[in-house]
C-alpha cells in the first residue's frame, strides 16, 4: 500500500490544536525521496473499539499519558480498558460527545497494559489480579499510582528513589497532604470510599495549573462512564463545557514534542543536568529541526502491537523496539525518522519496559516491568517474578527467524525464559534475548499462522567467525556522543589539534574513542540500507567455507549470506558434489551442509539458492579437497628365510585405519648388511603381498620396508623383521 507521512486518524485535526495551544505546527510536510511498499495500520481503532474512520480518539502509552498530564495546556482523556464489555459503546459515546463539541483530541489510555484479561491481564489499577508474585504485583500497582498522586488524585505521594539520580525510579506512599483535585475529586485516597471504583472508566478533562480559589484543582470536570450510561452524552458535553473556552480550546500535542522531550531529559538527567557535561556528551538528542519534514515514529501499546503482528497481509512494517530511557535508542532515533521520512516509511515503535522506566529503574534485573528478562528475579527464588510472556508469546508466534547477538542456547542471562500466555502451570519456555535498538521489518503471511519466515529483514551487524564460517551477530547499540555532534567525543579533554602532546592514557582513550565512532557511523550507513531497501529481493553476498578434510572424515561446507539492506535469506540450498544432491534449510543466514566421506582428491561443487523475496537467486562454485591419511601401520616379517643356496619369502603388510579401503601400491623391502645391499619391490593386494627375497650370505640382514603410497595413503616406511641367514 502506499502512504504518506500523516499517520495518525487525528492528525488532520491536530494543526488546530497547536493554533490553540500556542504550539507551532511545523511547515508543509516535504514529500520523501521516494514511496516505500510498506505498511500501515489504520484501522486498530475501528477493530476494537468499533470507532469511525475518523475519530478523535488517540491511544497512549503510559510513557506519554504520565507526560502529558505535566504539560500547559488544556487536555482531554479517557481512562478505560479493553477488557471492559461496556468501553466499546462508551468510547464511542465519547468520540461522538467531543466531536459534536469541536475536540481535536481525546487521548486513550488503558490502565492494563496489555488490554487483556486473565492470567494475561496487568491492570495497574488492580494489581492484586495480576498473576504474579505479592512483590511484583505492588511494583505495577505503583504505575497508577505514580499518576494519581503527580496528577490526578490525592493522598498519594509520588517522589523520586534518589535525589538527582540518573534513573526515574519513585518511592509511592500515602501523605494526606498531598491534593491534586480540591473540587469534586474521582480519586481520593485520603477517604475510605472513592468517587469512583478501581474498576471504573473515566472521562475527564484536565488543566495542571487549573485552580479553584487558589488551591490545586487540575481535574476540570469528569464523567463516570459506567455510572450512569444514558446521561453520557450529556455529562460528557459538560465536562467539555466546564474548560474555558470549550471543545475548540481543548489542546493537544504532537507526538514528536513527546519524543524530544523526554530523550532530551533523561539524556540531561544522565549528565547530572550539568550543561558542560550535557554539552560534552552531544548535548539535546532531539531539536525542532527534527521534525521539520515530519515524525514518522509511532508508539504503540501492546494491543496495538498485536493487531499490527496479527495484520493478513504480504505488505512490510518497520517496528523498532526501544524507549525513551535506552541511551542506544536515543542514540539512533533521529536517524531512524530521518531514513524513514526520506523513504516514507511509517516506524511503528514498541517499548518493552511497559512504563517507559518511569517507575522502577528501567534496565535492572529488579524491574518486573521490564518484559524482556526471565521469568524469575535475579537471584531466581521467584518464578512468578515478572511476565516475560509479553515478550515471549510474541517472539514465539511472530518472530520465529529471529537473529540476535545472543546465543539462546548459552542459558542464564542470555536468554529470555516464560511461562507461556502467562500461565504459571505452563511448561515454560526460552526464546532469543534482543538489544535494543532493534529494527525489524515484519510480514505476517496471509495464511492461517505468522509465516515462520516473518522478519524479513533487520538492521544488525553480520559477521564471520574465521574459522567455522558461520555468521554472528551484534546489535547497533551506540551512544549519542558517537552519533550526535559531541566534538570531544565524551573524553574529558578536548582533542588538540597536534595529537603528539596527548599521554599515553589520553591517547589510548581516544583511539578507543575513534573505534565506537567508526562503529557508530557503520550503524547508521547500515540504518541507510535498511530503509533503503525496503521492499524487495536483493542481490547477496556469500562466504562459503569448506575447509579441507583427511580422507575417512565428512567434508563440511558453511555459506553465509549476507543480503543487502538488512535481507533475510530463508528457504533451501542445495549442493552438488560427486554426483551427489545435499539440501541443507537456511538459519541464522547460513547454510551447513555434511557430505559423505570422500576419498582424496580435489572434487568440484555447485551451491544454488532459488531465492525468496528478499534475496535473489545465486550460485556458486569451488572445490572441496580431501587429503590422502597415513597408513595405520606399515610392517614386515619373514614367511620363508633364505640360505646361502636357497631364495626366501617376507611378507609386507599395509594396515589402514578402521573402516576405510585397504591400501595398495608398491613397496620396496630393503635388506643390509655391513655395506651390502639388497632391494626387492611388490605391489600390495588388499594390504598385502609376499615379495622373494634372494639367497643371501651368512649372517642377519637388517630390513627396511618402504611403502610408496596409493591414491588414498600417503607414502610411509618402517623397519621390518630382520632376517637372518644360517
Amino acid at each position: 500500500m502506499k502512504i504518506t507521512t500523516t499517520w495518525r486518524a487525528t492528525a488532520a485535526t491536530v494543526g488546530l490544536a497547536l493554533a490553540a495551544t500556542g504550539i507551532a505546527a511545523s511547515a508543509s510536510t516535504a514529500a520523501p525521496s521516494r514511496q516505500a511498499e510498506t505498511g500501515v495500520d489504520d484501522t486498530y481503532l475501528q477493530d476494537s473499539l468499533g470507532l469511525p474512520e475518523q475519530t478523535v480518539i488517540e491511544t497512549v502509552t503510559y510513557d506519554r499519558f504520565q507526560w502529558l498530564l505535566r504539560q500547559e495546556g488544556q487536555f482531554a482523556f479517557v481512562i478505560g480498558s479493553l477488557t471492559d464489555n461496556d468501553f466499546k459503546a462508551q468510547a464511542q459515546q465519547v468520540d461522538a460527545a467531543a466531536k459534536a463539541a469541536n475536540v481535536s483530541t481525546v487521548y486513550w489510555f488503558d490502565p492494563n497494559l496489555t488490554g487483556q484479561s486473565g492470567d494475561k491481564s496487568l491492570d495497574t489499577r488492580n494489581p492484586g489480579t495480576i498473576n504474579l508474585h505479592a512483590n511484583s504485583q505492588a511494583l505495577f500497582g505503583q504505575i497508577w499510582l505514580n499518576v494519581i498522586g503527580q496528577s490526578l488524585g490525592n493522598g498519594v505521594k509520588s517522589e523520586p528513589k534518589v535525589a538527582n539520580g540518573n534513573g526515574d525510579a519513585v518511592i509511592i506512599t500515602f501523605d494526606d497532604a498531598v491534593v491534586n483535585d480540591s473540587v469534586d475529586p474521582a480519586w481520593d485516597f485520603r477517604e475510605d470510599t472513592q468517587a469512583v471504583s478501581s474498576t471504573a472508566n473515566v472521562f475527564f478533562t484536565f488543566d495542571k495549573d487549573h485552580t479553584v480559589e487558589g488551591v490545586a484543582d487540575k481535574i476540570i470536570d469528569w464523567v463516570d462512564l459506567g455510572k450512569e450510561p444514558t446521561d453520557n452524552p450529556a455529562e460528557i458535553a459538560a465536562a467539555i463545557a466546564a474548560v474555558p473556552g470549550g471543545g475548540a480550546a481543548i489542546d493537544a500535542i504532537t507526538e514528536f514534542k513527546w519524543w524530544q522531550a523526554e530523550n532530551n531529559r533523561v539524556q540531561a538527567k544522565q549528565h547530572k543536568n550539568d550543561p558542560a557535561l550535557i554539552k560534552r556528551w552531544g548535548g539535546d538528542v532531539l531539536v525542532d529541526e527534527d521534525a521539520a519534514d515530519g515524525w514518522n515514529v509511532e508508539q504503540l501499546t501492546y494491543p496495538e502491537l498485536l493487531h499490527v503482528l496479527n495484520k493478513k497481509t504480504t505488505t512490510q512494517f518497520a517496528i523498532l523496539f526501544g524507549g525513551t530511557w535506552c541511551p542506544n535508542t536515543r542514540a539512533v532515533i533521529k536517524y531512524v525518522n530521518q531514513e524513514a521520512v526520506d523513504n516514507g516509511v511509517k516506524v511503528y515503535n514498541f517499548d518493552l519496559v511497559l512504563d517507559g522506566g518511569k517507575v522502577n529503574q528501567a534496565n535492572q534485573g529488579t524491574n518486573p516491568i521490564h518484559v524482556r528478562d526471565n521469568a524469575y528475579n535475579s537471584n531466581g527464588t521467584i518464578t512468578d517474578f515478572r511476565p516475560s510472556w509479553v515478550y515471549g508469546d510474541v517472539v514465539r508466534t511472530y518472530f520465529r527467524n529471529l537473529v540476535t547477538a545472543y546465543d539462546p542456547h548459552a542459558g542464564g542471562s542470555n536468554r529470555v525464559s516464560y511461562f507461556p500466555g502467562g500461565n504459571l502451570d505452563a511448561f515454560p519456555d526460552v526464546v532469543r534475548k534482543l538489544q535494543v535498538p532493534f529494527l525489524i521489518g515484519y510480514e505476517r503471511g496471509t495464511g492461517t499462522n505468522p509465516s515462520g519466515s516473518a522478519v524479513k529483514r533487520q538492521w544488525i551487524r553480520q559477521s564471520s567467525d574465521s574459522v567455522t564460517g558461520l555468521p554472528y551477530f551484534e546489535e547497533y547499540m551506540t551512544n549519542w556522543e558517537f552519533t550526535g555532534p559531541a566534538e570531544q567525543l565524551g573524553l574529558a579533554f578536548p582533542i588538540p589539534a597536534d595529537e603528539s602532546t596527548l599521554s599515553p592514557g589520553d591517547k589510548g582513550a581516544l583511539d578507543n574513542a575513534r573505534a565506537k565512532l567508526a562503529f557508530a557511523n557503520e550503524a547508521k550507513a547500515k540504518l541507510g540500507d535498511f530503509f533503503k531497501g525496503l521492499p524487495g529481493a536483493v542481490v547477496s553476498t556469500q562466504k562459503v567455507t569448506a575447509p579441507a578434510v583427511s580422507y575417512g572424515k565428512a567434508s563440511k561446507v558453511t555459506v553465509a549470506i549476507e543480503g543487502l539492506y538488512g535481507r533475510v535469506p530463508s528457504g533451501n540450498v542445495t549442493l552438488k558434489v560427486n554426483g551427489k544432491t545435499y539440501t541443507s534449510a537456511i538459519s541464522n543466514h547460513a547454510a551447513v551442509f555434511t557430505t559423505a566421506k570422500l576419498k582424496p582428491g580435489s572434487y568440484s561443487y555447485t551451491l544454488t539458492y532459488a531465492g525468496n523475496d528478499e534475496v535473489k537467486p545465486f550460485t556458486k562454485t569451488g572445490t572441496l579437497t580431501v587429503n590422502k591419511v597415513a597408513a595405520k601401520s606399515v610392517k614386515g616379517a619373514v614367511k620363508t628365510a633364505p640360505t646361502t643356496k636357497k631364495s626366501g619369502k617376507y611378507t609386507v603388510t599395509v594396515t589402514q585405519p578402521s573402516g576405510l579401503t585397504k591400501a595398495t601400491g608398491k613397496v620396496t623391502v630393503t635388506l643390509k648388511k655391513g655395506s651390502t645391499t639388497k632391494k626387492v619391490t611388490g605391489k600390495l593386494s588388499s594390504g598385502k603381498v609376499t615379495v622373494s627375497v634372494p639367497k643371501l650370505a651368512k649372517g642377519t640382514w637388517k630390513v627396511t620396508v618402504k611403502y610408496q603410497g596409493d591414491k588414498n595413503y600417503k607414502a610411509s616406511s618402517a623397519t621390518g623383521k630382520s632376517v637372518v641367514v644360517k
